[in-house]
């Protein structure tokens, strides 16, 4: 065999350094974090859905706003603190304690049965048709539903239920009423559901207000609550004060007998037992103990000082204090002094037996014979008084403790008498207090005043408060808005559709070679820019037959085709790939477009080349460019025909300068055996020699072996996907196939991207500076 029909091994030098890449770093690709520009695109591109949910919701909202009847409300602020005015000095019987439920409970009172009741007798609404809600068109529609349901519901159950006797059957009442009340209880109902009791934060306000058909009744009923309320405090109070009254009389006749009695038997007992108490009101034991006690303190002190004088005196003798500060002995130390003076001057004269001179020591021993006997009376006296004073003592300390034991006798008597008297004590206190409080609830009872006042009665309202049709279409909106963007973010969950270069790159791990824009778009936006068709600018094409764009001109698509024209020949690391092979993953994506286009993109780099039509199933190339069919790829194949570079009939021009077309040839019935034959590559390899590129457009991968057998003897394949249509799973699939086989992925090409598709920032073809300038170039 022919070593140029040999199928070539690729090693990893022979991939294009992007594709490498993502295959060699796939798991090492960090996953990008979710901002909020994405949400943003997928709002921008399912605006359509959002746009729609709106306009329905919006609709539907005044519609049924229309067909609502009118409802007014009128509304009566009310001031309720907490205590009533305080006219008198004492409190007045309080029915509710101002708790922290408190104002809840009033709240629940405003809208209670008995409120409910009393407004509708004091208005007289029973016989008033206004009164009750009527039922507009959507109502009486779901009354026509209900009944009808419930009407069918109700035949299939009697016919198969046993009958009763039509005297057993009991009878439905015309009108329900509620439990001890002549009034309706679908009224009192009524009257209750339409009342709002709504508390101002952070004060003492309260709003009632009344819904009602009927303006005049809504003002009404409003008012009527007010002062409905305000009665029923007052009756309340009223209540409580008239029964709180006769409590506290029969009370006190109870406690006065009480008293009675406890003061006699208090009485029998103190003379039974010959208590009797001063007037300071102690018993006359206990003073006697006190004064005996108090006596013995003095006397004890008085001991004290004495016994201590007496023992100094006996101590310190003569040079004692007292002893030297006593008058007499002081005169007679005086007396002695003198004449011992006159002694011992004399003695110098005289001798001591001088006759003078002994009368002088006569007298002077006298005196100090004086002085020993009146120090010693001093100190018997001081002695005398001591005794005295202990005598007394031990006499006072006898009668002290001789009383104490009369007190002690008395305590055990004394203990049941306090028993009685405080028992006495207590019942006439509860005695005073509850007499008193009589009086105090019997003038609180005429006390009109309350806690309860009317700031704003209820206004006749001049317009209806349901329906509010601004408010219900800025809700419509908000809904619509809402619900709108949860179906479109609901609907791209689902989505599993390549949408933009991100779900290529980061999802299938492929390189993207470029983005072509959907053509229609282009289309539309040069003709807003001339408000005309400009054809020569993207050639229009029948719906079936492959877009072919010119080339000669400039706009956003064939700039597109040339960029991946660029890329396509940058994407190998050593060399430009020369043969390529363009496919898909499933039909109809525009590959064959893309193959057309990017051939006469290459052309204006390359030079001469060649575009193969390699789909032996559905063949189109031909019919893009109006060539004969009749010989082809196919020919040559299976042998009808050999093949040879002069042969016209096989390489057929295309119109375009250095582009030459070879067509599918008649449709094989085995194209999968003819693709894989080496009779292709030795075909390719034959056109290498003759031109500078070959392009080749086979059919899908998904299903067909055909663009497999291509992809190992081509220098890369290019794969085509429709944005918004191709699964994102197909091309992942289509991915592994030729990893699996070793086959060279030069990148993608994401086709028919409409502006929507684009997210925020990306590679956009639309509004990109230059192109904008080249629309607004086209006015001019």
């Amino acid at each position: 065999m022919d070593n140029r029909y040999e199928i070539k091994k690729y090693d990893q030098k022979d991939f294009p350094l992007s594709t490498y890449l993502e295959y060699a770093h796939t798991q090492e690709r960090e996953r990008e974090e979710i901002h909020l520009k994405d949400y943003l695109n997928v709002i921008l591109k399912r605006k359509s859905i959002v746009m729609v949910f709106l306009i329905a919701v919006v609709i539907l909202t005044i519609v049924l706003s229309l067909m609502m009847t009118p409802i007014y409300m009128a509304t009566t602020v009310v001031r309720i603190d907490k205590e009533s005015p305080n006219i008198l000095s004492f409190k007045a019987v309080q029915i509710d304690s101002p708790g922290a439920d408190y104002y809840q409970t009033q709240f629940e009172i405003l809208k209670s049965r008995n409120m409910a009741e009393r407004i509708i007798r004091n208005l007289n609404l029973t016989g008033n048709q206004d009164f009750l809600p009527p039922k507009d068109t959507l109502s009486k529609i779901k009354s026509f539903m209900y009944d009808n349901t419930i009407g069918v519901f109700s035949d299939i159950f009697l016919l198969f239920s046993p009958r009763k006797s039509p005297d057993t059957a009991p009878s439905a009442p015309a009108n329900r009423q509620s439990s001890g009340s002549d009034i309706p209880e679908y009224l009192i109902s009524s009257l209750i559901s339409r009342l709002e009791v709504s508390p101002v934060k952070n004060s003492q306000l309260v709003k009632v207000s009344f819904v009602s058909q009927n303006p005049e009744i809504s003002m009404n009923v409003a008012n009527a609550v007010a002062q409905t309320y305000i009665t029923f405090d007052l009756e309340s109070r009223l209540f409580a004060s008239q029964d709180a009254k006769e409590f506290l009389q029969s009370q006190i006749e109870l406690i006065r007998l009480k008293v009675e009695e406890a003061e006699q038997a208090l009485n029998k007992y103190a003379a039974k037992n010959e208590i009797i108490f001063n007037t300071s009101n102690n018993s006359l034991y206990a003073q006697k103990l006190s004064d005996i006690s108090a006596a013995l303190n003095g006397v004890t002190t008085e001991r004290i000082q004495k016994e201590a004088l007496f023992r100094e005196v006996r101590e310190s003798g003569s040079n004692n204090p007292i002893i030297l500060n006593n008058s007499m002995i002081q005169g007679l130390r005086k007396e002695h002094a003198t004449l011992e003076a006159e002694y011992y001057n004399l003695l110098k004269i005289y001798t001591p037996n001088y006759p003078k001179m002994k009368s002088l020591q006569s007298q002077m021993d006298a005196i100090t014979n004086r002085i020993s006997q009146e120090t010693a009376k001093i100190v018997n006296a001081t002695e005398l008084d001591y005794r005295n004073s202990f005598k007394k003592e031990e006499n006072l300390t006898r009668a002290l403790n001789s009383q104490k034991q009369k007190v002690l006798a008395f305590q055990d008597s004394a203990a049941q008498y306090e028993v009685l008297k405080r028992e006495v004590d207590v019942n006439k206190g509860l005695y005073n207090s509850l007499l008193q409080r009589l009086n105090e609830v019997s003038v609180s009872a005429s006390n009109k005043a309350t806690n309860i006042q009317v700031l704003d009665k209820a206004i006749l309202p001049k317009y209806p408060f349901k329906p509010n049709l601004p408010f219900n279409i800025v809700l419509a909106i908000i809904f619509g808005l809402t619900g709108g963007i949860g179906i479109a973010f609901m609907v791209e969950y689902f989505d599993n559709s390549i949408k933009d270069t991100d779900d290529i790159e980061k999802k299938a791990d492929l390189p993207i070679l470029g983005v072509i824009p959907h053509v229609e778009e282009v289309r539309e936006a040069v003709a807003s820019s001339n408000n005309t068709m400009i054809q020569h600018k993207v050639e229009p094409q029948q719906s079936d037959l492959p877009m072919v764009v010119d080339h000669t001109q400039t706009n956003p698509v064939i700039e597109a085709f040339r960029s991946i024209g660029a890329f396509i020949l940058l994407s190998s690391s050593e060399k430009p790939p020369k043969t390529i092979l363009i496919t898909g993953p499933v039909d109809k994506i525009g590959k064959t477009s893309v193959a057309i286009n990017i051939a006469k993109a290459m052309r204006e780099k390359l030079g001469r080349g060649v575009l193969i039509d390699a789909d032996l199933r559905r063949p189109r190339l031909h019919s893009a460019f109006a060539l004969d069919n009749t010989v082809g790829l196919s020919s040559v194949l299976s042998g009808n025909i050999e093949f040879n570079s002069s042969n016209g009939r096989l390489i057929k021009s295309s119109g375009i300068s250095g582009l030459s077309i070879i067509t599918s040839g008649p449709i094989p019935p085995n194209p999968s055996e003819l693709l894989g034959s080496p009779k292709i590559q030795a075909i390719i390899y034959a056109l290498q020699s003759m031109y500078e590129f070959i392009i080749i457009d086979s059919p899908p991968v998904m299903g067909l072996p055909d663009s497999i057998y291509l992809s190992r003897v081509v220098d890369g394949t290019v794969l085509v996907v429709r944005a918004g249509e191709t699964p994102l799973k197909v091309l992942k699939e289509t991915k592994r196939l030729f990893r699996d086989i070793n086959a060279k992925i030069l990148g993608v090409v994401l086709n028919g991207v409409k502006q929507s598709d684009l997210k925020y920032g990306a590679y956009n073809y639309y509004h990109s500076a230059y192109y904008s300038s080249y629309f607004e170039n086209q006015k001019h």
